[in-house]
């Protein structure tokens, strides 16, 4: 049987830094490439077809099957944004929905779909194992926010996995990344920064390039099922804090992390997502084994090099500056050019 390669690729949340980096290094190798969003790209990409499309209504679907699309990369998913609980609930569960229906329609061509997910999915609690593997789910979890909306898309992708068996689901559970753009980096530059008293937690981080390389692999690759992500090793948050030439302060109670989230965002101007709150608190660290196993490849970047290229000030630059207006429109204009062309040659 000849292996599946993609051919007509749509990724969604092409918007997002992480989203237009994966859109800019598939463009060499897929013959056809499409983006999806509800805004702008933050940079042109002339040999990607951009379209404004929100995942949260159902024409998605109409979308998928209308493009004739054979690969989804369904990175419109939100973890670290500031936005209401709402607002992360409709685009992480209800867009989810609506891209796993319009793949899995009669007339859907879906033959892989590849799923971005997080390391909040596990949650962050003082009774955590060591490690959480890519089985320790508790679809059962009474969780709250992020960690509960992560789980309800998982099972959505889960049921579609076994319900369509010629479309090859994957899903990648990123580690925490710290890019400058991130609550955890801004948190972590702080001068002072607050911590919990009597706490001095694990984490386990995720470089921007390693990010986008894995979901490169994942939509090219042939690589089913979940798989955690982060770089080798671990760096405690005192660490962390170290590197950033900070210094910590451990003023924050323990409990009640709600009130410690509010304390930030008045006294330090940080609004700590809640699942970012409890990980700075309790830690969380992944066993990528079965990542390095299936897919021959671990990340570049260890936690503790993903550490050290922000302090240097010297993180991978995934995405060049935001497209002035008149190149957007030069970029709209070459991909009508190319329709046009593409027509007349058949």
């Amino acid at each position: 049987m000849t292996p599946f390669k993609p051919h007509r690729v749509l990724v969604t949340g092409v918007s997002n830094p992480l989203g237009a980096e994966v859109a800019r290094r598939l463009a060499p190798q897929v013959p056809l490439l499409f983006g999806c969003d509800v805004a702008d790209p933050v940079s042109a990409i002339e040999a990607m077809d951009f379209v404004h499309a929100d995942t949260r209504l159902s024409v998605i679907g109409k979308l998928i099957r209308q493009l004739h699309i054979d690969t989804v990369v369904h990175l419109a998913v939100m973890v670290d944004a500031a936005h209401g609980e709402r607002s992360v609930h409709e685009t992480d569960v209800i867009g989810t929905m609506n891209v796993l229906v319009g793949c899995a329609a009669p007339s859907s061509p879906v033959r892989r779909l590849v799923v971005k997910s997080s390391q909040a999915i596990y949650g962050a609690g003082p009774t955590d194992p060591s490690f959480f593997s890519e089985e320790m789910i508790n679809w059962d979890k009474a969780a709250s926010g992020l960690t509960r909306d992560l789980l309800e898309m998982e099972q959505l992708v889960s049921e579609f996995a076994l319900r369509t068996e010629l479309c090859g689901v994957t899903v990648l559970r990123l580690g925490s990344r710290v890019s400058e753009d991130t609550s955890l980096a801004r948190y972590l530059s702080l001068p002072v920064v607050p911590t919990f008293a009597g706490f001095d937690p694990r984490l386990q981080l995720l470089h921007e390039d390693d990010a986008a390389d894995v979901i490169v692999r994942a939509t090219v690759g042939d690589h089913a099922g979940a798989f955690n992500v982060a770089g080798d090793g671990v760096v405690l948050l005192s660490q962390a804090i170290d590197i950033m030439g900070g210094r910590p302060a451990p003023i924050l109670p323990p409990y009640g992390r709600w009130f410690s989230r509010l304390g930030l965002r008045m006294f330090a101007g940080v609004d700590l997502p809640a699942h970012l709150a409890d990980i700075i608190a309790f830690g969380s660290v992944m066993d990528c084994s079965r990542l390095a196993t299936e897919f021959g490849w671990r990340p570049v970047y260890g936690s503790r090099a993903t550490m050290d290229a922000l302090a240097r000030g010297k993180q991978a630059e995934l995405i060049e500056a935001p497209s002035p207006p008149q190149e957007y429109e030069l970029q709209v204009y070459l991909q009508q050019r190319r329709r046009r062309e593409r027509q007349l040659s058949n």
